[in-house]
């Protein structure tokens, strides 16, 4: 019933999604400047509304970013700060997997 359901509805001219080469990704680390150490419950925006939160390993990433410009901040958790420039901006083209790493420091 339900493969039935996606048949009508793709006949019908639903929209589709774009395929993933459509869009880059970004993924990167927040580590503790001093340590060297991964940080979890780090918040990663990009775009304002695409965000990852970084697990044990430090690790976050954001697929499906639009190529073209971009800007990431970060939101360090309770005892860490992010380093006085928190955005990162550069520039992604389709497909293409950037790294944006994220020192932080305790106060």
């Amino acid at each position: 019933m339900a493969a039935a359901s996606l048949a009508a509805l793709a006949a019908c001219g639903a929209p589709q999604v774009p395929p993933a080469q459509n869009y880059g990704t970004i993924r990167g680390r927040a580590y503790d400047i001093a340590t060297n150490q991964p940080v979890a419950g780090v918040v990663v925006t990009t775009f304002t509304i695409l965000s990852a939160t970084t697990g044990a390993d430090g690790t976050y990433r954001i697929p499906n970013i639009p190529a073209g410009q971009y800007t990431v901040q970060a939101q360090a958790p309770q005892g860490y700060s992010v380093r006085p420039n928190p955005a990162y901006s550069g520039s992604i083209a389709l497909g293409d997997t950037i790294t944006v790493d994220i020192p932080l420091s305790k106060p």
